[in-house]
């Protein structure tokens, strides 16, 4: 029993043998001997039942186990299903359509984690990573408006290329049609896509004018072009 019902059991099994011994017309309720050992039972029996039953419904029922929503940071009941979430892709997928012909170019974008500067220190650019998709093959490029790749059709250039910790690569690259700015080319993009599927990090090492060899890392994970 709680502290107060079992403080008013005890003052009212007392009161109500004391008003066997000697009743008390001015209370109802203990006016006679009879009503004395009524009350007194009803107390004596009657308190210790209701705080059973008051302890009974105040008893917390069973915590069930939070589990935790991947990538939401909150919880949720255990009888609640969380379906996991997926991780947030690090490609962005665009198309290009040509009107004329009729035909539609795919391509998928990430960009590197480090930012340079121009040849002045200023203005900071991420290096995006471009995937197109061809009829036949793939194209690969990279592109950043601050870096001047050496990548060039007339001389052999090659970028290092390292995929998660495995050795490291070379592919020959090459400048756009018209040599802009900033945008060298794989020669060869297949062999670069197929092993960018398998793998979740992708560092390049390029030739910049006047700044020597640069290094960046890209997050490669699940390309679906």
């Amino acid at each position: 029993m709680s502290a107060l019902i079992t403080i008013i059991w005890l003052i009212g099994t007392v009161a109500s043998i004391w008003f066997i011994i000697r009743p008390l017309s001015s209370l109802p309720i203990y006016a006679t001997r009879g009503r004395a050992i009524a009350t007194g039972a009803a107390i004596f029996i009657g308190l210790p039942i209701v705080a059973a039953i008051v302890g009974i419904s105040s008893v917390p029922g069973p915590t069930l186990p939070k589990v935790r929503a991947a990538g939401a940071g909150g919880t949720t009941d255990g009888n609640s299903e969380v379906a996991a979430a997926a991780p947030a892709s690090p490609w962005t997928y665009n198309e290009n359509k040509d009107a004329m012909r009729g035909t539609t170019m795919k391509y998928a974008q990430t960009q590197s984690d480090e930012k340079f500067q121009n040849s002045l220190g200023m203005g900071e650019q991420n290096t995006v990573l471009e995937v197109q998709k061809l009829a036949k093959g793939y194209d690969v490029s990279i592109n950043n408006p601050n870096l001047q790749f050496t990548c060039s059709s007339l001389v052999t250039k090659q970028f290092a290329v390292k995929f998660d910790d495995g050795p490291i690569d070379h592919y020959n690259c090459t400048d756009s049609e018209g040599s802009k700015f900033g945008l060298a080319f794989f020669s060869k993009g297949d062999g670069v896509v197929a092993k960018m599927r398998s793998a979740k990090r992708m560092m390049i090492e390029a030739e910049v004018f006047q700044r020597g060899n640069v290094q960046m890392t890209f997050n490669v994970a699940g390309l679906t072009l």
